[in-house]
């Protein structure tokens, strides 16, 4: 016989018997793993979806408040936009908190409604005009923006990397173990067979002999 047998492996049925629920539970692990990569590489896709239309949303956001900014420092002078921008309200700790995705971890940012700590802006009424409350809005919209562009995009780094591993896994049932297993089984049938036709055969002679003896 050309096969060979792992070393720990006997040619007898109680290990064939063995072999094959170990075949079972490792055709059934594969089928696991591909409908779970499957389901994985769907919501993947589904995140860069989202994290493109995020990004549209964030660029968008901001090209819009910096020509209003711009509108601002025109009706006064620059020294007092950077002033009042001084004054501002500082945007607080976001926490990240744990979220789970297909089995997978993945950070989970909360924003706080507004995004500043005080929605009135720090700088009272020295402001020269209202467009710097239009700006310091349309740039908070734009930073929630890139807060959640982020969230999305550690999460299809994540997932990314738990696709790999599990793709890994799958692959190599599929193309180390389940062949393995399968070999073994094999080998072990056709010994088991080719030992059931030397005993069948012996026992013929064996019969032939006494016949001819009885004569």
């Amino acid at each position: 016989m050309s096969r060979r047998l792992p070393p720990g492996v006997r040619p007898t049925r109680l290990e064939l018997l063995k072999v094959r629920k170990r075949l079972v539970t490792a055709e059934k692990g594969h089928e696991l793993l591909r409908e779970k990569l499957d389901a994985m590489v769907m919501e993947f896709f589904s995140l860069v979806k989202k994290r493109n239309e995020l990004r549209r949303s964030m660029e968008e956001a901001f090209a819009a408040a910096y020509p209003v900014l711009f509108a601002a420092e025109m009706a006064g002078s620059r020294r007092e936009v950077e002033s009042c921008a001084a004054l501002e309200r500082t945007i607080p700790d976001i926490p990240a908190l744990p979220k789970n995705i297909m089995g997978t971890g993945v950070p989970a940012f909360q924003v706080p409604d507004p995004l500043r700590s005080d929605p009135v802006p720090g700088y009272g009424l020295m402001a020269a005009t209202g467009r710097l409350d239009k700006a310091s809005d349309m740039a908070a919209e734009a930073i929630e923006a890139a807060i959640r562009l982020s969230e999305v995009e550690g999460a299809i780094l994540r997932l990314s990397t738990r696709i790999t591993s599990v793709r890994r896994r799958a692959n190599a049932l599929e193309s180390i173990l389940i062949p393995q297993l399968k070999g073994v089984i094999a080998y072990i049938s056709d010994y088991l067979e080719e030992m059931e036709r030397e005993d069948l055969f012996r026992r013929k002679r064996t019969k032939g002999r006494g016949e001819a003896g009885a004569w």
